[in-house]
This record gives structure tokens, sequence and C-alpha cells, in this order.
């Protein structure tokens, strides 16, 4: 191949790499609703890809590494540091679960802080709405930063 036709190739890479990290890929949709296709499942897959269109819009990226079996998740990367205490959490993070459970999403979704533990009381589970309004303080927090109250 030449070298027009390589850099063209990564230069398609590099913007697909891009769109993938906002994009829930199929085999994960999949992993979210299974294979049935029940009523309501069409209309709660448009809120899926409406919240993660939302959310990555605002430099939430995907995150696959902890996203399967009713589980979607995101982490917003500016939030990112390092502890060297394994029970405190590195980076800000959003999810939802779809197992079939009353706080499922659309009804609810969580969030924990960047800098936050088990025992600092800083993980949410709220309506998507209470989110929404407070996702600014979610994204402005810092590690050592008060914890937001939400709702």
């Amino acid at each position: 191949m030449s070298r027009k036709s390589d850099a063209k190739k990564a230069r398609r890479k590099k913007r697909q790499q891009g769109r993938d990290a906002r994009w829930i890929p199929d085999q994960v949709m999949d992993s979210l609703f299974g294979d049935e296709t029940e009523d309501g499942t069409a209309e709660l897959e448009h809120a899926v890809e409406t919240f993660n269109e939302w959310v990555t819009s605002r430099g939430w990226t995907f995150d696959t590494e902890f996203t399967g079996d009713g589980l979607a998740s995101w982490y917003y990367g500016p939030s990112a540091t390092e502890f060297d205490d394994e029970r405190l959490e590195p980076v800000t993070r959003i999810w939802f679960k779809l197992v079939g459970d009353d706080d499922d999403f659309p009804n609810t979704v969580s969030a924990v802080l960047v800098g936050t533990g088990e025992d600092s009381g800083a993980t949410y589970a709220v309506a998507p709405e209470v989110l929404l309004e407070h996702i600014g303080a979610i994204e402005a927090h810092r590690a050592g930063d008060a914890v937001p109250v939400l709702g």
C-alpha cells in the first residue's frame, strides 16, 4: 500500500475510535437488553441512546470495562486522580442498570464522586431528572471538595 493510503486508514481509525468513545457498541446494547423483544424495549433503548448522547456531549466517556450484564457506566475524565487507598474512587462515575428491578433505568441513575469511598456516603441513586439538574456540581467536584447534595 502507498503511504497516502496508510495515512488515510490511520485518520479513519482515529475518527472511529473517537466515535466509539461516544457510542454504545451494539454488543453492549445486546447485553443490556438481551435477545428478547418485549413491549417498551424500543422506547427504553431510545432512552438509553438519548442519555448516552447527552452525557458524552458533556465530556463523559462510555466505559466498556465497567459495562455489561445489565449495567451501563460512564466516567468523567477531567475528574480522574490517583490514590494510594484503593477504597477511594479514582474518577467520577455515573451508571444505571437494566436488570428488571424497580430501581432500574429510566427510574434511577447512580453516581459516585472522585475521592469518595464506602464510608463517605457520596454514592447517589436518583431520578435521571435530578442528575440532569445537578450534573454541573457533579462534574465540578474534585477529590477533597465538599460533597454536593442532590435532590
